[in-house]
C-alpha cells in the first residue's frame, strides 16, 4: 500500500508513540476491563469463553486471560487489529523517502530559519528510515506484543505465588506475636519479683511491637498482590474468584533439566532474538546493519547468561528447601523430646512453648521455601521458552 503526505507522516508518528508508550502503559493497569473485546466471539468456542468468564482462576488459562482481559495487553492487540489494514505496518522504503522529501520541499521558502529547520528535520528523518521500517514491520510488532503478553502472564504467575507466600508470612508473624506476648508477660513477672529489669521489659515490648508491625505489613502485602492479580486478569479489585493452587514442582522435574540443552532451546525461542533477527533482515544501511548485529550478539550472550543465572537460582532454591525440611524434622524431634521432659518435670512450660513455637515456625518456613523453589522453577521454564534475553535491552 502506497501512502503519501500527511497520512504517512501520521502513521510514522503513531508508530513512534506506540513503541515509546508500551513500557509506560504497563504501569497504568486499571480496574475496568478494556472497553472493547480483544478477540471476536467467533475466535473461541462457547466452552472456551465459558471457562474464561467463570469465577475460577486456573493456572493453565492465565495467558488466555491476559490476552483477553489484561488492560495493557488487550489494548495492544485491539490497536494491532485496528491498524492491521490501514497501512500502519510494512511501510515501503521508497514511500518513506518520498514522504520525507515531500515534507521537506513543502517546508522550504518560508524563511531562512524555516529552511534550516526543515533541512535538519530531513536529515534526522533520513537517518532513522531503517528504524521506521523496522518498527512498522508486522512480524516485529507481532513478536513484541507476544513478548509483552507472555511477560505479563509470567509476572502474574509469580504474583499468584506471592498471594500464598504473603498469607504464610502473616501466619508466621502471628506466631511471633503470640510468642513475643508470652515473653513480655514473663519479663514483667520477673521484674515484679526482682529477677528482671526495666530494660528487659522495654526490649520485650519493642520486639512485640515490631512483630505487630510486620503482621500489618504482610496483611497489606497480601491484599495488594491479590488485587493486582485480579485487576490484571479482568476482575474487579474486590472480586472473590477461586484462585488456583500453584502446580507441584518435584526434585525429579528439576533433576531432569539440562542447562546446555535448555540454553539452545532458549536461543531458538527468545522473543528478543527473533526480533533482532527480523530487524537484521530489514536493515538496509551499513550503520543499521552494524548496530543490529551488535545487538543480536549482545542479546545471544544475554540469553546464555540469563539461563545460567536462573538455573543456579533454581538449584539454590531446591537446596534451601531440602535444608529447611531437615531443619523442620530436627525441630520436630526436639519438640517430642521436650514434651517427654515436660511430662517428667525436667523441662519447664517455657521450654515447651519455645520448642512448640520453633517447630510451628519451621513448618511455615518449609512451605515458604517450597514456594520459592516453585517460583524459581517457573521462572527458569519461562526463560527457556522465550523470555531469556529480555533483560538486556528494551526491544
Amino acid at each position: 500500500m502506497r501512502l503519501y503526505g500527511k497520512r504517512l507522516t501520521a502513521v510514522i508518528l503513531s508508530l513512534l508513540m506506540m513503541h515509546q508508550g508500551t513500557a509506560l502503559a504497563a504501569e497504568k493497569a486499571t480496574i475496568d476491563r478494556a472497553p472493547r473485546q480483544t478477540s471476536y466471539e467467533r475466535e473461541r468456542s462457547q466452552e472456551q469463553w465459558k471457562t474464561l468468564r467463570d469465577d475460577v482462576l486456573a493456572w493453565e488459562e492465565i495467558r488466555d486471560l491476559v490476552h483477553e482481559y489484561n488492560p495493557t495487553v488487550s489494548a495492544l492487540w485491539i490497536n494491532y487489529r485496528d491498524n492491521n489494514d490501514t497501512g500502519t505496518y510494512d511501510l515501503d522504503y521508497e514511500d518513506v523517502i518520498s514522504n520525507i522529501e515531500s515534507v521537506y520541499d513543502n517546508a522550504l521558502g518560508k524563511s531562512d530559519a524555516g529552511d534550516a529547520s526543515a533541512e535538519l528535520a530531513r536529515k534526522q528523518s533520513l537517518a532513522s528510515i531503517d528504524t521506521t521500517i523496522q518498527n512498522s514491520d508486522r512480524e516485529v510488532v507481532t513478536l513484541g506484543h507476544e513478548k509483552t503478553e507472555v511477560t505479563t502472564a509470567e509476572a502474574i504467575k509469580q504474583q499468584i505465588i506471592s498471594i500464598y507466600t504473603t498469607e504464610l508470612t502473616s501466619k508466621l508473624n502471628q506466631l511471633a506475636i503470640e510468642q513475643d506476648t508470652k515473653l513480655l508477660e514473663q519479663s514483667r513477672r520477673k521484674l515484679a519479683v526482682g529477677s528482671g529489669t526495666e530494660l528487659d521489659v522495654l526490649t520485650a515490648e519493642k520486639t512485640l511491637k515490631d512483630a505487630e508491625v510486620s503482621l500489618q505489613t504482610s496483611l497489606a502485602d497480601h491484599i495488594k498482590v491479590k488485587q493486582t492479580v485480579l485487576v490484571n486478569l479482568g476482575w474487579k479489585y474486590d472480586a472473590e474468584p477461586v484462585i488456583c493452587e500453584v502446580p507441584e514442582v518435584t526434585d525429579e522435574m528439576i533433576n531432569q533439566l539440562n542447562l546446555q540443552e535448555d540454553i539452545q532451546k532458549a536461543i531458538g525461542n527468545s522473543y528478543t532474538l527473533k526480533i533482532d533477527e527480523r530487524k537484521m533482515a530489514l536493515a538496509e544501511s551499513e550503520g543499521t546493519v552494524s548496530s543490529t548485529a551488535i545487538s543480536l550478539n549482545t542479546d545471544k550472550n544475554q540469553v546464555q547468561s540469563d539461563m545460567t543465572a536462573k538455573y543456579n537460582a533454581l538449584l539454590e532454591a531446591q537446596n534451601n528447601y531440602a535444608k529447611q525440611q531437615l531443619s523442620e524434622l530436627n525441630l520436630l524431634k526436639t519438640l517430642d523430646k521436650t514434651n517427654r521432659s515436660y511430662a517428667l518435670g525436667s523441662s519447664s512450660l517455657r521450654d515447651l512453648e519455645t520448642a512448640t513455637y520453633n517447630y510451628n515456625s519451621a513448618v511455615i518456613n518449609t512451605q515458604l521455601m517450597k514456594y520459592n523453589m516453585q517460583s524459581a522453577y517457573f521462572t527458569y521454564i519461562s526463560y527457556r521458552d522465550g523470555l531469556a534475553g529480555s533483560g538486556s535491552a528494551s526491544k
